[in-house]
Parts: structure tokens; sequence; C-alpha cells
């Protein structure tokens, strides 16, 4: 029997009781609930009718399918009701008063806000589901997943509608890595440069929920084609002091913990959690390659096998303070801070045949790296609430840097032909500041009327730094490298104002957006005393219509134009040698890459299922792409362009149901075609291919205290404007049991059952042939005990975690 359904008897059964035991069964409170941002109906929303005398819980309620709620038999008094539910803001709906005149009291529609912080939470709630699903939005309950307790934030994103990770933990959203990040609604320092690696470190236990969006409106950045990944932290807020300890040890010396501690006064609420989280990670790489002349004659033939381990220990820290000035004023700062450090060791065996296959170089090349990273950020915010519902003047200053240090030895073993051994090194470091101000403002013209307006401010300077040395065995000591020394400074200054405007009537609904930024971006080639400008004006309308078919169906159409921006690693034109064969630069000249976004979908809702069905398109316009060519015989170069265009046209669906009371189970599919256009970089034939994928998610209870969760995701063939890459798929298997009145839980996980997540990738141009494969020791087993203690809410049921990505 779920969570869901007993708090839903819970307070059925509360609501029969208080009905029978009073005279005045006249006597009734009802209302609907709708989104603000769209006015659609919001099932499961928390409905507390309270007490004014002494603020006690009166009554509790869930709004239905409709949106609906009811209370009857209500005695006379003066009452207030509270609105709240996970992924929406808390409201409080005040001054109501029951007497023999007004007995009959209808509130008509009220708006709920989607959150963009984390919520408050409250004791009164229906069990909330691990995903809420709608056509453009889909929020995942990272609490209610079992593999939250083991595994990372990439781990869980595998099982989100929409998402998929690969190997190297490259997010993708509906076929496009091209997605911004944030963390508590606001871009973060601990996913500014690297967010593959990032998602792999920060361990899920610290996370409240993610919400996916994939055609935000102006109000938001319009960065990402594939639209937006907001991460929201746990910051609890029961009243007095609540907290929860975990750990988690699993196979090849991998071990995770996490404590999260609160205090709140009412007025006041104190909040931090703590993560560590060290993960072994043994990779095997192959690479093969075929190059050619201009008359597409074999000039050498290239073969490389690499295995590499390595054990990255990450702490992520994030504490907060709110403080209720009174009942219109608030006051919150918050700050996160994270450090990763690792040790790698990586062995690769190298052969070079010429045309004719005879061997001419092989040689093993020996790399020890040493890598750290430290991240912090100050979030402050003031809000101001006006006299009417929804009416809010908002401030927010975020303050950040990074600093980053990778240490690279290289040593070169010759056997063919034999040789003194080489020696180089590589030092790279990377460091920057980062200042983001928000100033928005919210007013609700009437109650189906809406207008916002803010300004944004980003500023941020990245400054790189590469020093490469190589050993000379005879003058004994160390030579600086220019080809692999170089320094580079990028700076970005956004200036963005937005407005927005949505309003209702009858079954139709409308927000409409735009969203004007100023960008200006100097590239400062320091190593060459150039500057190259990149400074651009853009407008970024978005648009998002829905119509109530009745009957618990939705239609929507949605669009939006967005934008991926180069960041300072695509910008800098200077190498970054990965190994002494292997190298990457980016290119100051690159535009920054336009998209047109445009869904249309259906929401279909009965009580035990919903099913949603939605086509889009995107079209992109200097799009981004990587580009791969030999520099000389030895070095592989893969650099950053433009095409000319790109297109994709698919369609994704959606089911969610419950099964017999036992089970839930979440089924989602996405198929796309795509369209390359490389005409502008010397390929004369448009690139097509129809890709898709597919993940299950199920949860069964095996008893009333053992859950058992299942995933599994395929991934088709993919196209790139080079070449193509594999399918993929894997399977999580993990189970919860809950333990001391559901206050503790042991969960064993184990990700990727058969050892069957990888990645090959090809290349076949008329000067390049490429195949490499990449493979983790991916089958992965935890086992951890969650222990929550303090003045706790009821607890949700937690869901599994897995560790699977590559």
């Amino acid at each position: 029997m779920s969570m869901r359904f007993l708090g839903a008897t819970c307070i059925f059964l509360l609501s029969v009781l208080s009905i029978f035991g009073q005279s005045h069964s006249e006597n009734y409170i009802k209302g609907k609930i709708v989104e603000k941002e769209n006015h659609n109906p919001v099932e499961f929303i928390n409905i507390g009718l309270f007490t004014v005398k002494d603020s006690s819980l009166y009554k509790g309620a869930v709004t239905n399918e409709n949106g609906e709620f009811n209370f009857e038999g209500i005695e006379n008094g003066n009452y207030y009701l509270q609105v709240s539910c996970v992924g929406f803001e808390t409201f409080t709906i005040p001054d109501i008063t029951v007497n023999t005149r007004l007995g009959q009291i209808d509130i008509g529609l009220k708006s709920i806000r989607v959150a963009n912080m984390l919520l408050h939470d409250v004791i009164i709630s229906a069990e909330k589901s691990i995903q809420n699903n709608s056509i453009d939005r889909k929020v995942y309950n990272v609490d209610k997943d079992v593999f939250s307790q083991s595994g990372s934030v990439s781990d869980i994103l595998q099982n989100i509608p929409s998402v998929s990770v690969d190997i190297d933990g490259t997010v993708s959203m509906r076929g496009t890595t091209n997605i911004t990040f944030l963390i508590n609604g606001k871009p973060s320092t601990l996913l500014n440069k690297n967010s593959a690696m990032a998602l792999q470190q920060i361990p899920s236990a610290n996370i409240e929920r993610i919400e996916i969006i994939t055609n935000p409106s102006a109000k938001y950045k319009p960065d990402g084609t594939g639209g937006m990944i907001n991460i929201v932290l746990k910051k609890q807020k029961q009243e007095g002091f609540n907290g929860m300890i975990l750990a988690n040890a699993g196979n090849g010396n991998r071990y995770s913990t996490s404590l999260s501690l609160n205090y709140n006064t009412g007025k006041l609420n104190i909040y931090g959690n703590y993560g560590l989280r060290q993960y072994n990670s043994n990779r095997l790489y192959t690479d093969y390659r075929i190059s050619r002349d201009s008359l597409l004659e074999i000039k050498n033939i290239y073969n490389s096998n690499s295995d590499y381990s390595s054990e990255p220990v990450s702490h992520i820290i994030n504490l907060g303070v709110e403080y209720q000035v009174n009942d219109k004023n608030k006051f919150e700062i918050s700050g996160n801070t994270g450090f990763d450090s690792g040790h790698r060791l990586q062995n690769t065996f190298s052969s070079w045949m010429d045309s004719r296959g005879t061997v001419t170089s092989e040689y093993i090349t020996n790399r020890i790296k040493d890598e750290s990273e430290m991240e912090w950020e100050i979030n402050t915010l003031f809000e101001h609430l006006f006299k009417k519902e929804g009416h809010v003047l908002q401030f927010e200053l975020n303050l950040s840097a990074y600093d980053e240090t990778e240490d690279n030895h290289y040593t070169d073993n010759y056997t063919i032909p034999v040789k003194q051994e080489t020696l180089s090194r590589v030092l790279i470091k990377k460091r920057g500041p980062k200042a983001e101000f928000y100033a928005e403002y919210t007013l609700p013209v009437n109650e189906t009327t809406d207008f916002e307006a803010g300004y944004v401010l980003d500023v941020f300077k990245d400054k790189l730094l590469y020093l490469g040395e190589d050993f000379d065995n005879n003058l004994n000591l160390w030579l600086k490298d220019l080809n692999k020394s170089n320094e580079f400074i990028c700076t970005q200054n956004i200036h963005a104002l937005y407005t927005t405007f949505s309003h209702s009537f009858d079954r139709f609904s409308f927000l409409a957006g735009l969203r004007a930024e100023q960008a200006l971006i100097n590239s400062n080639l320091i190593t060459l005393d150039s500057i190259v400008p990149n400074n651009y004006f853009k407008l970024y309308p978005t648009i998002h219509l829905a119509y109530e078919l009745g009957d618990n169906q939705e239609l929507q159409l949605n669009y939006s134009k967005r934008v991926k921006r180069p960041d300072s690693d695509e910008l800098n034109p200077f190498p970054e040698y990965s190994d002494p064969r292997n190298m990457e630069s980016g290119n100051p000249l690159v535009k920054p890459e336009q998209i047109h976004s445009l869904e249309f979908g259906c929401h279909l809702r009965k009580e035990k299922y919903s099913i949603i069905p939605t086509v889009y398109y995107r079209y992109k316009y200097d799009a981004f792409t990587e580009i791969r060519t030999y520099v000389n015989d030895t070095i592989l170069l893969t650099s950053f362009t433009n095409l000319s265009t790109s297109q994709a046209i698919g369609t994704e669906l959606i089911v969610s149901a419950n099964l017999v009371r036992i089970a839930n189970i979440n089924i989602s599919g996405n198929g796309y075609y795509s369209i390359i256009d490389a005409s502008n970089i010397g390929y004369s034939n448009n690139k097509t291919a129809f890709s898709w994928d597919t993940k299950v998610n199920a949860n069964i209870n095996l008893t009333k205290s053992i859950l058992c969760q299942l995933n599994g995701f395929y991934r088709s063939k993919r196209i790139s404007a080079q070449g193509t890459s594999d399918p993929s798929y894997h399977v999580n298997l993990g189970f919860r049991q809950e333990l001391m009145s559901n206050k503790a839980s042991l969960i064993l996980t184990v990700s990727d059952v058969f050892n069957s997540l990888d990645r090959v990738y090809y290349i076949d141009t008329p000067e390049l042939y490429q195949k490499s494969t990449r493979k983790r020791d991916s089958r992965i087993i935890y086992f951890g005990f969650t222990y929550n203690f303090g003045k706790t809410a009821k607890k949700d049921k937690q869901e599994l975690d897995f560790d699977d990505t590559l």
C-alpha cells in the first residue's frame, strides 16, 4: 500500500470523523487550485484548515484531479487555509469566517506558483509521486528514489523522462547535450565548468528534487537548446531540531556519507548538510585511426589501448539561514562550497604502422595526474510581500568563485625503435570570480492576469594558465614547451531585462514573455597580446498556450528562442593536451548558437494513469560542433566551429500508471529525426538519421516495508557532423527495507546489472577514419543505512539511486 494512499486515507477519515462530531453539517469551504504559470488544475495539493485562535490543524484535504477541494461540516469560527505541495510555493489564505449567515464559502480559483527555491515542508501530506510530469515540465522527487541514498546526481538523472547520461557522464535532453544547469533556481559555481564531472561528484542524498523544463519562459536565462535542469538542495523546514544521517559502502573501495541538520524556531530557520563521496573509476579505452592524404591514400595507421584508475574524493557543504522579519519581509543567506581531489594513473600502449602495415613506432605512455578543484558561493535574498496575494518584490545577490588545478606527468618508453625514455609535464590552472544580481517584480493584476518583470546582471572572469615542459636528457633539466604553454583570460558581462504577461479566460490561457540581452565578451590572448571582442544584442521571445479540453485533458503549445554561448574553453584558441598526442583548442571567433524550440503536447489524466504525448521541433543556426583533424602525422586536434544549420523533429511519450496498489510504473520513449547541414565546413551532403531512446522505472512494494525498484534504459545510434555512435543500454536493480517505524532504512543497489554500459564512437571522413571505445567497470553494488532523528515530519519513501555513469 503506497504512502500516498495511506496519507489520503488518514485525511479522509479525519474529515469524516470531524463531520460526524458536530452539528453544523451544512457549513462548507470549497475552492480550486491551479498552477499560476499556465492555470492548469493541480492534483494532490495539500490543503490545511487551521483555527485562528490557536493555529491548530482543524481539517486536512487533498485536491482531486480537477484541482478541487471541499471541507464539509465546519463549526462556526475563524479559520485560515494553508496551501502547499512539494514542487510548489506554500501560501496562506487568511480571514475565513464561518457562521450561520456565512456558512457556505466558495473561495474560488487560487493560483499556486512552481517553486524556484526549495519549498516549505508540511506535516499533512498525501504521498508525493516519484515523478510529477506535465507537457513541458518534469519534477523528480529524489528522496523517493531508492538509489538516491548511494549515488550521485548524474545517476538520478538517468531515471527522468527526456534525460539520458552517457559513459562519460555527459547529460542530454531529447538528444542534445546543450543544457542549462541550475542549483536552487540559479546558475551555480558547482556546475560552472565541467558539469558532467560535477554531477558525478554531488551526492544525490543532498538533493530534494530535480526539475526539468524543456521550454522555460523569458524569466529564465535562454541558455540551453534542450532547456534547463534545476537541482534543488535539501533545506528542512520542520520546527525544532531535526536531522538525517546516512552511510553507504560499495565494491571497489567506494563509499559515501551524508548528514543533514536543521533548527527552526518559526521565525528563524538554520539548516545545513554535508556530503562525502569516494568512487573508484576504472576504465578501458581503445583508439584505432587511419589517416589518408589528399589522394585518399593511407598515410599511417594508429592503434592504442589504455587503462586507467582513479579514486576521486568530493566534499560538499551547504549552509543557510532564513529569517522571517515579519509577515511581509523575509531575508535569507546561504552558501555552498565543494572540494574535489583525485589521483589518476593511466597506461597506454600505442603503435604506428605505415601504409604497408609495417610497425614504425611502438611505445608505452605512463600518465600520472593529480587534480583538485574548489568552488564556493554565497547567496543573499530579500523578499517583500505586498498586501495583495502574489504581489512580490525580490532582490538577490550571488557571489562565487572557483579554483582548479591539474598536474599531468607523462613518461614515454619506446620499444620500436629502442631509445631513451622521454618525459613531459603539463600544469593547468583555471580560476575565476562570478557575480549575479537579480531584481524581480511580480504583480497579480487580477485572478486571471499576472505581470512579471526583472533585471539580471551576470558577470564573470575566467583565467586559464597552461605550462608545458619537456625534460632534456642531455642538459638534465626541464625546458618550457612554447606549444603547450599559454595564458588566456575571458570576461563576460550580460545585462538582461525581461517581462512576462499571463492571462486566462474560460478554458484558454497563455503566458507571453520577452527577454532582451546585451552580451559583452572579450577573449584576451595574453600570450599573443591580442584581444578578440565578441559582443551582441539579442531578443529572446517565449510563448506558452494552453487549452483545457475537459475530462482531465489539456493541450499545450510552447515556443522559445534559446542560445548556447561558448564557454572559456571553447573560446580559448591555445591547445590543451589531454595527452602528448591528443589536444583540444577553442575558437575566439565562434558565434553563439541560436535555437528556435517548439513543442506541442496533450496531457490525459485519469485516476490510475497519466499519458503525455508530445511533438517537438528544434531549428539551430550557427550550431556548435567538434571537428577532428590531424595537425601533423601524430597529433589529433579536436576544435570547435559553427555549422550552417541543424534540425531535429521528434516525438516523446510518457506513461505513468499505478498497478493494483502495490506497484507504479513510468515508461517514456523519445524518437527524433536529425538533419545536419555542414556545407560551410566542407561537407556537401546533409547528414540524416533517426534516433530513439526509451526507459522504464518500476517501483514494486514486495511487502509493507520492502520496496523493489527496477530501472532500464536503451539509447539507439546517434549522428554528429563527422560520424556516429553505437547504441547502448543498462539495467539497475535496488531494494529498500524500512525499519524502526520508518525512521531508518536499509538499502541495497546494483547498477548496470549486466555490465553493458559503454560507448563506441566513429569518425568517417575522407582524411580520417577513427573508432574509439570506452568501457567502465560499471556493475557497482552499494549497501547503505539511513536514520532520521528529531521532530521529523512524515517521511516519504526513498527511492533507489544507481551509479550508472561511465
